[in-house]
């Protein structure tokens, strides 16, 4: 169990916020990107002052739209997380059965290392090759390390069929990669993960490539040993939440207690790493990814409080660390502000500042995993211009925070434009590379299905045989 973390005091002057108004606009979603694409917030990176700076903003835009605080008197909720950093290069031994050693792999360019713990050296371990489940030992033993697979899903799921999740009681796990070539490292990124699954006994995950990775798999590796050297520390992060309390109908006053979770996520990959020439362009300002989703959320709670008191209740959910791995959208879920069996759908908004072509243009949004559940047909019923996910090759159902509410068993779906953004992930991401008279379109169609959502008069359910939580 975690305590509560307290982020440092940032001091800067308040933020505006666009002018008032019941009614979603085009300028107030231009002024909030020119706000979150700017450059002053240097790509919005997880556990920054600018992040700070952000949720701030967010929060009072809720407060100023009549939102309740979403978590107890607080519309913030923090979220623990664990940053591994590091003060040299990892480095790597090993030691053939002729015990001639060690040998030293070169970091970067023959491999890698995730670490999942504090940044301790292994000692030597002894080498075992695992080609096949049979040969996993009865017992996990921390003198061991495991040579596995380069496929991460085959032999973790080896490990998971075995008893041992994530390899945990083990002293190293090695996926060998002899076809793959590194390239030159100074040192590993910094590592931000989720503190409240954080376990001490996970082994790190090595990835050795080249003929390193060929001799430990055809046997010729005895012993290994992994030096790290850095610190690991707590780094607090918080989710903005905030609720509209439904007040149920007439005939099924219990509306009142389900809730829609409307979420979209306000982190990016901030600066890009290295040495560049002066002058050089370094920030990655998301502007499409997803501060277009937070600006039509932000403006879909202003017009909801505004308007006719909801049926079912409302939580609007903004999330931090999207781009690590969805971090504080599991916290969310493991630690939801609302009871979790009460959530009856999640509908999550990223990337909605440009057109998709294959999608038919302007205005014209997909909603992912459309075939999954019965609210796609639903809304094209009722009117809305909205179909199928139109790039299923590339999976967004499963890349967005929606994924975290459907690994709980709830309906999660996400509404977009953004699968032919050129500008993806890069420093051209910019508020003026938007498209507004688009993204207004898609917040009115968002605020028309979030307006059936909450009316009761519609109930989301997953189609038969669903959810399947696997790619298709």
């Amino acid at each position: 169990m975690f305590t509560a973390l307290l982020l440092p005091a940032v001091l800067f002057v308040q933020d505006p916020l666009p002018k008032g108004d019941a009614d979603v606009t085009r300028s107030a979603l231009l002024h909030h990107l020119k706000f979150l694409a700017s450059d002053e917030l240097k790509g919005r990176g997880t556990a920054t002052p600018e992040s700070q700076r952000v949720s701030d903003y967010i929060a009072r835009s809720l407060q100023r739209s009549g939102a309740e605080p979403g978590v107890g008197k607080s519309y913030f909720q923090p979220v623990p997380l664990l940053t591994t950093s590091f003060d040299a290069q990892p480095q790597l031994n090993f030691w053939d059965s002729a015990e001639r050693g060690p040998q030293a792999v070169e970091h970067g360019i023959e491999f890698s290392v995730s670490v999942k713990g504090d940044p301790l050296d292994t000692g030597v371990l002894r080498v075992l090759v695992v080609r096949e489940e049979a040969d996993l030992p009865a017992e996990a033993d921390p003198t061991l390390a495991l040579v596995m697979q380069s496929s991460r899903r085959k032999s973790f799921g080896w490990l998971e069929q075995a008893g041992f999740d994530d390899g945990v009681g083990f002293g190293l796990i090695v996926r060998a990669s002899p076809t793959r070539t590194g390239r030159t490292r100074s040192m590993p990124s910094p590592r931000i993960e989720r503190a409240w699954l954080a376990a001490k006994d996970t082994p790190d995950v090595l990835t050795v490539m080249g003929s390193p990775a060929q001799d430990l798999w055809d046997g010729k590796i005895d012993r290994l040993e992994l030096k790290l050297s850095g610190k690991r520390e707590a780094t607090p992060e918080r989710n903005v939440v905030g609720i509209l309390r439904g007040v149920g109908t007439p005939d099924e006053p219990q509306l009142k207690d389900e809730v829609i979770v409307l979420s979209a996520h306000f982190d990016h990959v901030g600066v890009m790493r290295g040495d560049f020439p002066e002058g050089t362009d370094v920030i990655r300002n998301g502007a499409d990814d997803d501060a277009s989703g937070c600006a039509v959320l932000m403006e879909l709670a202003e017009a909801l409080c505004a308007g006719p008191a909801p049926a079912r209740t409302v939580v609007f959910l903004f999330c931090a660390a999207e781009e690590l791995g969805m971090l504080g959208t599991y916290y969310y879920a493991d630690n939801p502000s609302v009871p979790l069996k009460s959530i009856v759908c999640n509908l999550n908004l990223e990337m909605l500042g440009m057109p998709d072509p294959l999608m038919g243009g302007p205005g014209k949004v997909w909603l992912t995993g459309f075939d999954r559940t019965n609210l796609g047909p639903l809304f094209v019923e009722a009117g809305f211009d909205v179909g199928p996910d139109v790039r299923p090759e590339q999976h967004f159902f499963e890349r967005s925070d929606n994924i975290v509410f459907v690994k709980k068993g709830i309906v999660g779906q996400t509404l977009s434009t953004g699968g032919d953004n050129p500008n993806y992930h890069k420093v051209s991401d910019e508020a003026d590379t938007l498209d507004y008279d688009h993204m207004l379109t898609c917040a009115l169609a968002a605020l028309k299905a979030t307006r059936l959502l909450t009316s009761g008069e519609v109930t989301p359910k997953w189609n038969e045989g669903e959810p399947k939580l696997g790619r298709r």
